[in-house]
Order: structure tokens, then C-alpha cells, then sequence
């Protein structure tokens, strides 16, 4: 109980619960009628279950059941960067762990005996299509 101005006495009701109850309608406080009878929603509004359309297909290594022979040049400067010289690493070639480590040794095989030169790519392999994902431009 409380007084005001001028000696009037008024009741204060206090609301259970929290303050925002009493400032949203009632209506929204209380179940939705269709869960209210234990029924289901309608199937039509249920997530369907669908494979991500973003996935990228499972990488695998294109080498694999392929010889690698340091002899065969045209096929090891494919991993070999057209500027420098540099082998590609396993994330640009997409090679397997095993397959990686062959063709490196295979390249400086090739660069020791004189097949490969160290510094750039062959000129005559530079037209040759792309085997790794490189994703820059040359």
C-alpha cells in the first residue's frame, strides 16, 4: 500500500514473474495451439535431409598406381612452378603423402644427372595442360 499526493490510499499489485510479462499480451505467452493437444507439425515444414551442395568431391592422388621414374621429365615438371623452379608443395599437387616424397626425389634426381633444368621449366613443357590446383594464374 502506498500514499500519494493529496491522501488518497492505492493498492500496488505485484505481478509474478518478470517485468515483460506485463508489458506483452498474454496471448503470446502461452503455448501455440497446435503443440497444445499434443499433435505433430504438418511434414511439409520439417527440414529434409539433403547432401551440402558446397561440398568438394574427396581428393585422392592421381599418381597412385603410376610409376614415377626421374627419367620421365614431361611428367615431373608438372609439379615444378614455371618460374622458379620451386616443387610444389601437397597442398597445390594433391598428391598423397608417398607420392609427394617420390616425385621430389625424382625431380632432383633428374636435376643432378642434367635432365631438368633448376632454376625454371623446360620452355617445351610450358604449354602442357595442368596437372596440379593451382589457383593463381601464371
Amino acid at each position: 500500500v502506498a500514499l500519494f499526493a493529496g491522501g488518497k490510499m492505492a493498492a500496488r499489485v505485484v505481478v509474478a514473474g518478470s517485468p515483460w510479462r506485463r508489458l506483452v499480451p498474454a496471448a503470446l505467452w502461452e503455448r501455440p495451439h497446435r503443440l497444445q493437444h499434443g499433435g505433430q507439425p504438418d511434414q511439409s515444414d520439417q527440414p529434409i535431409q539433403m547432401e551440402n551442395p558446397y561440398s568438394e568431391p574427396p581428393k585422392k592422388c592421381i599418381l597412385c598406381g603410376i610409376n614415377v621414374d626421374y627419367k620421365n621429365v614431361q611428367l615431373l615438371s608438372q609439379f615444378v612452378s614455371p618460374h622458379t623452379g620451386c616443387i610444389y608443395g601437397r597442398h597445390i599437387t594433391g598428391l598423397c603423402n608417398k607420392k609427394q616424397k617420390e616425385i621430389a626425389k625424382a625431380i632432383r634426381r633428374a636435376h643432378v644427372f642434367g635432365l631438368m633444368p633448376v632454376m625454371f621449366k623446360h620452355p617445351s613443357f610450358l604449354t602442357d595442360p595442368k596437372i596440379c590446383n593451382i589457383k593463381y594464374p601464371d
